[in-house]
């Protein structure tokens, strides 16, 4: 009797755990299906807003065939304006030479900043509360005083005024992930290195960049994206030539309205590169993000393996 007992009792407890385990990995499959929703909600609206005809954008409508007519007038539109002086590609191409050369730029500096704190044990508090000021302030904080030196210098309306002020948003977030990176190399690799006539720059270029790749190239796509989607200091820059895809949206917004003719069409065309790219450097971000967190990675270099 008391063997059936403890045997009852270790089948229900089996049981009771069997359950418990299926009515969590229940709820977790739910919440990643809610945020996953929440996450392309957005992109679907944007896409079904470009395929609607005019009577049914002040709708609420989101299903083609089923709910409404598409059409790819709104496309033909896009098309015929988009190299105009007020049409999206001019917005695309100076967001993607701004992006782009702010994040080599931040990648370079960022490297070369890291890899020469890399022989301290700690990185200064000063340096850090110096590097996290752009992130902490509001961005208007910044942003006003960045367009009265732009005026001084004669650098208003230029994509160089765009870049500099980018740069200095995004760098703080290159050197302390490249730094958090470089903290993982063994220092016997690199004093080899230096044994064999490895200049400094030679060993950044042949030893530690290809080393740290995962990370060099996630931090670029995070750089990218961060300066691909700004458009406080854009706004205060711009007057007719250094034009940005934020901006060519926000033009939108007319004193007659909002044209949604192209507002559909304008946010597919501005998320394509920046969803690209994480497509692309998808198998990097994880693996380069993950060389080790900064708060534990601070307090010395890794030791080899």
């Amino acid at each position: 009797m008391i063997d059936w007992a403890i045997k009852r009792t270790k089948q229900v407890r089996f049981l009771w755990r069997k359950v418990r385990l299926r009515v969590l990995t229940s709820l977790l499959t739910l919440a990643l299906f809610l945020a996953l929703c929440w996450t392309l909600f957005p992109i679907w609206w944007a896409f079904a807003l470009s395929i609607k005809r005019p009577p049914d954008f002040f709708t609420a409508k989101t299903l083609p065939f089923i709910q409404f007519n598409p059409t790819l007038t709104n496309w033909q539109d896009e098309w015929q304006a988009f190299g105009d002086p007020a049409g999206l590609g001019r917005g695309l191409l100076g967001s993607l030479i701004v992006a782009t050369t702010t994040s080599a730029l931040s990648l370079e500096l960022g490297g070369l900043a890291a890899v020469g704190l890399r022989h301290r044990r700690r990185l200064p508090t000063a340096l850090v509360g110096l590097l996290l000021l752009p992130r902490i302030f509001p961005p208007v904080v910044i942003a006003l005083p960045f367009a009265g030196l732009m005026q001084r210098v004669n650098l208003t309306d230029t994509w160089l005024a765009l870049v500099i002020a980018h740069t200095t948003l995004t760098l703080p977030l290159a050197l302390l992930v490249l730094y958090s990176a470089s903290l993982e190399l063994p220092d016997e690799l690199l004093e080899a290195a230096q044994l064999d006539g490895c200049g400094t720059l030679g060993l950044v270029r042949w030893i530690i960049a290809p080393l740290i790749l995962p990370a060099l190239l996630a931090t670029g796509a995070l750089c990218f994206a961060q300066s691909w989607n700004e458009y406080l200091f854009a706004l205060m820059n711009v007057q007719q030539r250094a034009q940005t895809a934020p901006l060519s949206i926000a033009a939108l917004l007319t004193k007659d309205g909002i044209e949604f003719t192209y507002v559909g069409s304008h946010l597919i065309l501005v998320m394509v590169p920046p969803l690209l790219l994480a497509l692309v450097a998808r198998r990097y971000l994880v693996r380069g993000l993950s060389f080790g967190l900064l708060q534990d990675e601070v307090a010395g270099p890794a030791q080899p393996k």
